[in-house]
């Protein structure tokens, strides 16, 4: 019979190996920071394949394991070894993904069900590595955490897993989100972007599941002389065909790809957005949107899964699918000043109501919950 470490939990930090953080990296780093800010009598083992970027943070022990170069190989093969010299009270993967054989309980975060639901909006790889794994890793998992009432039911629908064993925690925009009234700060940032006012702006990955191909095309229509549409993301799979896109509709210097944003500058930017848009065709909860919410940006976004979620009664919901209604929508919140500002207002009420302090409480109470039946 093993003895586990009482107070010790592993804790998958393989998203935060990469500089860049996408949207899974950002919830690690965050929900991360909160547990250990409880200064509660847990431990956290940073579980990674390799060297993480500046995660090391009171009561954590940092990169359990020796260095590998193919994390998935890691994860199944050398991971199961990790963790049975380490003997935590459970490990929590944050990522989708865990060893198919674990020595001890494991608590699963499922961001979505895009794999499954949209898989057509995956690279082959994705589909390949992790599709496969999915399912097993839910089955055999503790619990299951998930970040909106409407990825829950996806799970529940697609995976068949019960009801009561999926915990809906919400995630929350980082502190650093906030207007940015500093004049000195926003000019700052306009300036090392070169940006025109008003623009639009959209924050995520340039891939075909955020829908981008038709945002440039509803902007296309709906822009005015001045406006610029402003794309901030790393370049992820099938973007050629936008660059495509946009040199087609001659939009020329009216849309900007300016590639990955430091952190510190995201503020700003959102702050000084006409309006936010992310038309995703599919989200698990939509980050950026409650991130440009807390700046004060007035948002426009789907009205499909987790987005209507956040946005129902503060943001202008358009359908994804439609290119006329998103330019309608576009439209509409640009020329209107007292749209936009009944949103920033909406909008702002909106994202008061999410907090990474509440996130780790109720993550901790899963914890807790698979101590006591362990127990």
């Amino acid at each position: 019979m093993k003895i586990y470490q009482a107070g010790l939990i592993g804790f998958d930090a393989t998203p935060l190996e990469t500089p860049h953080r996408s949207g899974v990296g950002n919830y690690t780093a965050q929900l991360l920071s909160a547990l250990t800010a409880r200064n509660d009598d847990r431990r956290y083992a940073l579980l990674a394949s390799r060297t993480l970027n500046g995660h090391t943070l009171p009561n954590t022990l940092c990169r359990i394991g020796p260095t590998f170069p193919n994390r998935s190989v890691w994860m199944q093969w050398v991971l199961p070894h990790v963790l049975d010299r380490l003997q935590p009270q459970l490990c929590h993967f944050t990522n989708s993904i865990a060893p198919l054989k674990a020595p001890c309980p494991i608590v699963l975060t499922l961001h979505d069900m895009s794999l499954f639901l949209h898989a057509n909006m995956h690279p082959l790889k994705s589909l390949l590595v992790a599709r496969p794994i999915v399912p097993i890793a839910a089955r055999r998992a503790a619990a299951i955490i998930t970040v909106s009432q409407h990825a829950k039911q996806d799970i529940v629908n697609v995976l068949r897993v019960p009801p009561d064993k999926v915990h809906v925690v919400d995630e929350a925009a980082a502190p650093q989100y906030r207007m940015i009234d500093d004049e000195c700060e926003l000019d700052r940032v306009r300036r090392k972007y070169d940006l025109r006012q008003p623009f639009v702006l959209y924050v995520g990955t340039i891939e075909p599941r955020k829908n981008l191909s038709r945002l440039v095309r509803a902007f296309s229509r709906a822009r005015q002389s001045s406006t610029q549409l402003v794309l901030v993301g790393p370049l992820g799979w099938k973007y050629a065909a936008l660059l495509k896109q946009i040199e087609a509709l001659q939009l020329g210097t009216a849309v900007r790809l300016i590639g990955y944003v430091p952190d510190h500058d995201l503020p700003a930017l959102y702050s000084l957005a006409h309006v936010f848009a992310f038309p995703s065709i599919y989200e698990g909860f939509g980050l950026p949107i409650v991130e440009a919410m807390a700046c004060g940006a007035p948002v426009l976004t789907s009205n499909r899964s987790s987005m209507i979620e956040l946005g129902d009664g503060a943001a202008q919901l358009v359908d994804p699918f439609s290119v006329e209604a998103m330019a309608d929508g576009l439209q509409r919140v640009l020329s209107d000043t007292t749209l936009r500002a009944e949103l920033r207002c909406a909008g702002l009420e909106r994202a008061a109501q999410f907090s990474w302090t509440r996130a780790a409480e109720e993550t901790v109470r899963v914890y807790e919950q698979i101590g006591r039946r362990a127990a």
